[in-house]
């Protein structure tokens, strides 16, 4: 008895894990969304779109105004039948098991609309209508798409062209022919509204705004200028793409059904950079400032993370961010990612002791630096600093505000403040960097440069400094330790023509004469005798090149060819032999040496304030390359201006050292993307050294740079020779 209450018991139990496994079938349901044509003549077929009919066509009936109409093929999703014979115009009535659909009203008339093709497509697009009695002799057919007139571009009897009006939205196409109406199929209008966001690169997610679009991702192909993108999401209305890895600056597109409809440009920038994070520590209530190139100037289009922990950006420019600190975040990296592009940030440490900034970032031994932040000791001696390792010496302090001396023997590193076993590191650098006088002054005699504008100045390989005296015709010769001599020229400021060692030589310098240096240290001068006069190293002074008209700056080029300005006159090339052609170029100013890089020319405009390339390659003039309008701004290209250049200098980086002597600034500019910037912009005046933001600075003559990447320039109005420290 107990085995068989077991047995049933079991039997139950099957049956009801048999329930549990069977799948559950849902059926999608019964619904038409559109047929067409819905007029023609007997025979006419007449397709049926919906969801839920059924593959078999027994299972399906129809009639046209009560007359049964045969069922031709018949799918999940469409069903095809045939308008009876002797049918009548009335109300089409399809049964699917037994279902009943009332599918619309048919019209038995010559005028139809059977199939139109394309069935999408963008405003301007044309489409082909085919049907029946599209002529008449009253006048010509006129069609609506979703109710809006539309342009017949053709016509006849069984097929009209017409094109797609701009946001005519998605709706039926009806023909008017002669009083009568024929709707065919739903057009479905595709336009994109918009992309966002509207830059970016490799990886970035954009939502693509519009209508017509398929709902099943795959039903949509986007190109990114033609490079096929990752369609993630899809609705009728909107889009989610992924940028290839390919993706180029260009239009994104939409192309279904073979119709295509070109968006917004999308403009590939590279990654975001972090230059710097400002403060790398700190509390809650903090405000952060994230200093960099190519952020989005949308704040929701920059997510910034510290240890994980999204915070939002408050502000937004494409160089800076600014965000307030929650608290809490915890020790760990600030990740930036603009528009789905990452760049990884320093350390930021959750903690009371943060170092907001520097004033100045730069100096020498001596320079005052005063340091802003949170969480300092108000007792100065309870605080340390340090500059890149070396202990100062702190002269006043508050829990916000430390002042300290920069310490002798320091170089260009981190600069941290420690209280209380607490490290804070500041957000930048600070360089050992400034302005020293190396030569000269008001006053001094050792050299006597103060009455020419630009003059010339030369460095060799062991840091020695040539600086040409214009007025008496001489070269003075600055060692790396100060110590100025008289290395070629009249001890009297004696003019003439006369080659010889050091004093025993004679030179006869116009207003604005050139001087360079080759490989070998051997000094080559512009001379007012119309020739290049060489002098080596020893001091030994001959002629390099005789006869050449009125001369004034020259520069080597990396091959070692002598480029020799003409004034008015154009130019000279020289190679080492002596051997020399002439060269076309127009226009350039006397105050300035040209800089050759990669056959380009680059040399100061007559005008004075901006720079004219001349291509050696194809011998053609480019007239402002870099600068265009008198004044003071960095840029790029044109829109950078200068004011009185007197000397430029290649620095070896593929940049321009530029002197803006009108600026009384030292500017930079790089050949590759044409952009100026300032490396430092002196208080004008009295030769003060310093750091840059204590520097002042006179007339500024020519420049040159070391091969450390130190700048030295002519302080004319102040009679030095002066010395800028970068690193």
């Amino acid at each position: 008895m107990k085995k068989g209450v077991f047995g049933f018991g079991l039997l139950l139990l099957m049956l009801s894990a048999c329930k549990k496994d069977k799948t559950e079938i849902i059926r999608e349901p019964l619904k038409v969304t559109d047929y067409y044509p819905n007029s023609g003549n007997q025979g006419t077929l007449v397709t049926v779109e919906g969801t839920g009919f059924s593959s078999n066509p027994s299972d399906v009936s129809a009639t046209f105004s009560g007359t049964p109409a045969d069922v031709l093929s018949a799918t999940a999703t469409e069903i095809v039948l045939r308008a009876p014979q002797k049918g009548s115009t009335g109300e089409i009535v399809m049964k699917v098991n037994g279902e009943t659909l009332n599918i619309g009203r048919y019209t038995y008339q010559e005028l139809s609309v059977q199939r139109i093709s394309p069935a999408n497509g963008a405003a301007g697009a044309h489409i082909r209508i085919s049907g029946a009695g599209f002529s008449s002799l009253k006048g010509p057919a006129e069609v609506l798409i979703n109710g809006k007139a539309s342009i017949v571009v053709s016509a006849s009897d069984t097929l009209l062209v017409v094109e797609v009006p701009a946001k005519v939205g998605t709706g039926p196409v009806k023909v008017k022919v002669d009083g009568k109406e024929a709707t065919g199929q739903i057009f479905k209008y595709q336009a994109i509204a918009g992309i966002s966001p509207l830059t970016g690169g490799k990886g970035t997610q954009v939502r693509v705004t519009g209508e017509g679009f398929e709902e099943l991702a795959e039903g949509n192909y986007v190109d990114f200028n033609g490079i096929p993108a990752l369609v993630k999401e899809a609705s009728a209305t909107s889009l989610l793409v992924i940028a290839p890895a390919e993706v180029g600056t260009g239009p994104l597109s939409v192309t279904i059904n073979k119709q295509k409809v070109a968006g917004p440009i999308f403009t590939v920038v590279p990654p975001p950079v972090i230059e710097t994070v400002s403060p790398l520590s700190g509390p809650g209530g903090s405000v952060m400032t994230i200093v960099g190139t190519t952020f989005s100037t949308v704040p929701e289009e920059n997510k910034v993370s510290i240890n994980g922990k999204l915070i939002p950006v408050t502000t937004a420019t494409a160089g800076k961010l600014t965000l307030t600190l929650p608290g809490n975040t915890g020790n760990g990296r600030v990740v930036l990612s603009v528009n789905d592009q990452v760049v990884q940030g320093p350390e930021f440490k959750d903690q009371s002791l943060g170092i907001n900034k520097l004033s100045p970032e730069n100096g020498l031994a001596g320079t005052k630096v005063t340091i802003t932040g949170t969480g300092f000791n108000a007792i100065a001696a309870q605080n340390m600093v340090t500059f890149n390792g070396v202990s100062a010496t702190i002269i006043s302090a508050t829990e916000t505000e430390i002042v300290v001396k920069a310490p002798v023997g320091l170089s260009t590193g981190p600069l941290k403040v420690i209280n209380n076993g607490a490290e804070a590191i500041a957000p930048t650098l600070f360089s050992r960097a400034g302005v020293v006088t190396i030569a000269g002054g008001l006053g001094n005699k050792d050299l006597d440069i103060s009455a020419y504008r630009s003059g010339s100045l030369a460095i060799d390989r062991h840091g020695n400094v040539f600086v040409l005296e214009v007025e008496k015709s001489r070269i003075k010769k600055i060692s790396p330790q100060g110590v100025v001599t008289l290395f070629a020229g009249s001890p009297t400021g004696e003019r003439g023509n006369k080659n010889g060692k050091g004093t025993e030589a004679l030179f006869n310098f116009g207003a604005n004469p050139g001087m360079d240096i080759d490989a070998n240290d051997n000094l080559y001068i512009s001379d007012g005798n119309l020739s290049v006069r060489k002098v080596s190293p020893q001091g030994e002074v001959s002629n390099f090149a005789i006869g050449l008209g009125n001369i004034n700056k020259l520069a080597f080029d990396s091959r070692g060819i002598l480029y020799v300005l003409g004034s008015f006159n154009g130019a000279w090339r020289i190679n080492p032999e002596g051997l020399r052609t002439s060269i076309n170029t127009n226009g350039m100013s006397d105050n300035s040496r040209p800089v050759i890089i990669d056959n380009m020319i680059y040399k100061l405009n007559n005008e004075g304030y901006f720079i004219d390339a001349f291509n050696l390659t194809t011998n053609n003039n480019l007239y402002r390359v870099i600068g265009a309008n008198y004044g003071y701004a960095d840029g790029i290209g044109q829109a950078a201006a200068f004011a009185s250049i007197n000397g430029m200098i290649a620095d070896g980086n593929g940049d321009l050292i530029i002197a803006d002597a009108g600026n009384v600034a030292i500017r930079k500019a790089n050949l590759q993307t044409k952009e100026v910037s300032t490396i430092v912009k002196f208080k004008s005046g009295q030769a003060i050294d310093g750091s840059f933001s204590e520097a002042s600075a006179g007339n500024i003559g020519d420049v040159i740079v070391d091969k450390e990447g130190n700048i030295y320039f002519i302080d004319n109005s102040n009679n030095a020779v002066r010395k800028i420290f970068l690193k």
